[in-house]
């Protein structure tokens, strides 16, 4: 999916996990009780359609107590601010969910977050989680959304768990597509603009509609971890709908202000003056069951990490917003090398009974008839949402690099990620600077820049995601 690689982030724990990780263990104290938490505020701004898209004041209160085998965590978060231009004022429960939780099984149920397999950034195995692609910050973590699960967590042993979860509502990622200036920029075809210039496409999203909310439609995944001596890994499984979801063209119309008779006076349906062509699209979520795969290996001077998942997709119709079943896959080198950490990622996909969509053609015409721009119009909006799922080819490629650099013991640190997709000439670059003043305050700054060739989702997106962005935060 290709909104998937508009922000790469090394791949954090969520505070289930952390909880998990610390209460095996073991602990001497009856009873653990911890209150923390940070105020911040962000700045996003420079962007060629909003100049500044996002300023927010936020307040984060963490919890943690532990009890025995009582747990409870919680991250809420008070924000108030102004995003594209609207006003935002909200309480965001990030994290909270209470349970039970002992050196060997934990059952937990509440508002958590997911983070399933070991490459950084990219992680094909990971449909737990949901995204809030459009949430402008410093930090992409801020990006993943919580979904309310029961979670169980078995351990076999210190080497082997095996992680079940259960989602029973199913909580979309967000796009915000109504945002993007796709008027008189959608892809009618490269002859498109010379041959009917006069023509203007007008596109409109509708909310999405949720699916039903009873069990049949919620989620499933399993998880078997093995954490070795010489190699980590673990294989998965999951069942329910995808948070990302595709485009169905609900309806379009073509208002030609002038249509051109024949010697007879009847309509010739070929237009010469100006146009307008009116798309309507209804998003749409669709079912998958997938199995995946991931591991970290440490070799002499390295560590080899990889990560596979096979999605299972049913669409006997062909109905343009689902996708085809494929495969997806990032190989990854992690080195140290003087200070320095280097990542460098393959991102490869292969798309099951992959079928290419034929353009239509002009023929002999030599302006386009309406026949000819309802063709147009179904062969772009298929196109787009195979962008959308990061299938536009039978086979895909990308590569991501990232260098971390710390200095004066660490109160400095520089990252910067780059990003390349080999097919849609795709790149994006990212640069972070962190300056950690002292125990409590931290200043990061950098920037985010997207561009593209063609008239893909990069193409759209820059116009609203590329710029700096300067954070203040004070941690307590």
């Amino acid at each position: 999916m290709s909104f998937s690689l508009m922000f790469l982030c090394a791949h954090s724990q969520s505070l289930f996990e952390n909880a998990g990780l610390d209460i095996g263990g073991g602990s001497n104290k009856t009873t653990e009780v911890d209150f923390s938490g940070y105020g911040r505020g962000s700045v996003f701004g420079g962007g060629k359609q909003y100049k500044l898209a996002s300023s927010f004041a936020e307040m984060s209160l963490q919890t943690r107590l532990k009890s025995r085998e009582a747990l409870l965590n919680g991250d809420i978060r008070l924000r108030k601010g102004i995003m594209f231009e609207e006003d935002v004022q909200l309480i965001e429960v990030k994290e909270l969910y209470a349970g039970y939780s002992s050196n060997s099984f934990d059952c937990l149920i509440g508002n958590q977050l997911v983070n399933w397999g070991r490459t950084d950034g990219f992680n094909p195995t990971n449909n737990i989680t949901p995204n809030d692609y459009f949430f402008l910050s410093a930090d992409p973590d801020d990006q993943k959304m919580s979904n309310f699960m029961l979670r169980l967590k078995y351990r076999f042993s210190s080497k082997v768990d095996i992680d079940i979860v259960g989602v029973p509502y199913f909580k979309p990622s967000v796009y915000r597509f109504d945002l993007f200036d796709m008027n008189q920029e959608m892809d009618l075809g490269s002859d498109w603009v010379t041959i009917a210039s006069p023509v203007q496409a007008n596109v409109v999203f509708d909310p999405l509609e949720l699916p039903k909310r009873k069990l049949s439609n919620g989620s499933l995944g399993a998880r078997l971890n093995f954490e070795l001596q010489k190699i980590g890994f673990a294989v998965s499984y999951f069942s329910g709908y995808d948070h990302f979801h595709g485009f169905d063209l609900k309806d379009f119309k073509i208002n030609i202000l002038k249509d051109p008779t024949d010697i007879f006076g009847n309509p010739t349906g070929i237009f010469l003056d100006s146009t307008q062509i009116l798309i309507n699209y209804q998003p749409r979520v669709y079912k998958k069951k997938t199995i995946g795969f991931d591991m970290a290996l440490p070799l002499p001077g390295f560590l080899l990490k990889a990560e596979a998942a096979y999605n299972i997709v049913r669409n006997k119709d062909s109905l343009m917003y689902i996708p085809n079943s494929d495969l997806s896959y990032v190989i990854g080198v992690e080195k140290m090398w003087n200070d320095y950490v280097f990542i460098a990622q393959y991102i490869g996909k292969t798309v099951s009974d992959f079928k290419p969509v034929e353009k239509p053609e002009l023929g002999q015409l030599t302006v386009p008839s309406t026949t000819y721009v309802n063709d147009m119009v179904i062969y772009a909006s298929t196109m787009f949402n195979r962008l959308i799922f990061n299938q536009p080819t039978e086979f895909n490629h990308a590569f991501a690099f990232t260098v971390t650099k710390s200095f004066a013991h660490d109160e400095w640190n520089a990252e910067f990620t780059a990003y390349y997709n080999l097919f849609l000439e795709e790149y994006m670059l990212r640069p972070k600077l962190t300056w950690k003043v002292n125990d409590y305050l931290t200043v990061i700054a950098g920037a985010n820049y997207m561009h593209a060739k063609n008239l893909t989702l990069f193409h759209f997106s820059s116009k609203i995601m590329n710029g700096v962005f300067v954070e203040l935060k004070v941690n307590f």
